[in-house]
C-alpha cells in the first residue's frame, strides 16, 4: 500500500506480483501510458493541422470583411459548414485524448510509488483534483 492508502496496480485491494525485478503492473502501466500518450500525440498533429487551417480561413473572413463582402457569401466561400464541425471535432478529440494520457501517467506515477501529495505536486494541481484523478486512472480499462 502506498502512502496514499492506495494500493499500486489495477486498484483490486492487492500487492502486484513481482517478475524479473519489477511490478507486473508497473510494465502494464508503462505500455498503457506509451499508447494513450501517442495517440495524444496523433491528436494533437491532427489538431495542429486543423489550427493552421483555421487560421488560415479566419483570414479569408477577416479579409472578406475588410472588403466588405456580405458575411454569408464570406462563410459560403470558406465552407464553414464543414469547417467548423471538423475544427469542434479535433479540439473534442484532443481534450479527450490529452486527459486520457494524464490519467495513464497518473496511474503509472501510482504504480511506481507517488503518494497523492507526489501527484498533486507534480501536476500542480488540488490535492481534491489529484485523489479524484487517481480514483478515475484506476477506472480506465
Amino acid at each position: 500500500m502506498t502512502a496514499s492508502g492506495l494500493h499500486p496496480g489495477g486498484g483490486d485491494g492487492t500487492i502486484a506480483v513481482m517478475v524479473n525485478g519489477t511490478h507486473r503492473d508497473m510494465a502494464e502501466a508503462r505500455e498503457r501510458a506509451v499508447l494513450d500518450m501517442e495517440r495524444m500525440l496523433e491528436a494533437a498533429t491532427i489538431l495542429r493541422e486543423d489550427l493552421d487551417g483555421h487560421v488560415a480561413v479566419c483570414q479569408e473572413v477577416l479579409d472578406g470583411i475588410r472588403r466588405e463582402v456580405g458575411l454569408e457569401a464570406v462563410l459560403d466561400e470558406i465552407n464553414s459548414r464543414a469547417w467548423r464541425p471538423r475544427m469542434t471535432d479535433a479540439l473534442t478529440a484532443y481534450a479527450r485524448l490529452r486527459h486520457r494520457a494524464r490519467l495513464r501517467l497518473i496511474a503509472l506515477g501510482v504504480a511506481e510509488g507517488m503518494t497523492v501529495t507526489d501527484v498533486e505536486r507534480s501536476w500542480s494541481i488540488t490535492k481534491q483534483l489529484a485523489n479524484r484523478s487517481i480514483r478515475e486512472a484506476d477506472t480506465l480499462d
